[in-house]
């Protein structure tokens, strides 16, 4: 929704666990991620296209094929 706004703060962390099963989680986040430092000021943001170009970046870096069939 837009306006809204969710604080995650840094090392959050989430654990999935189930009994007897795999489970495949999709998490989806509309927007931006913004960082902010100890003074509320934006150091850093991210999006779809600068996590994309993170992904593909460390793939070539490594030498592992580009799952493009994962990018909807």
């Amino acid at each position: 929704m837009p306006g809204t706004f969710v604080f995650e703060p840094p090392g959050d962390i989430h654990t999935l666990i189930t009994e007897d099963e795999e489970v495949v989680t999709l998490f989806i986040l509309g927007g931006s991620l913004q960082y902010f430092d100890e003074n509320n000021q934006i150091v850093g943001q991210d999006d779809i296209y600068t996590v994309l170009k993170k992904y593909r970046d460390f793939c070539v870096l490594h030498r592992i094929q580009i799952r493009e069939d994962l990018i909807y």
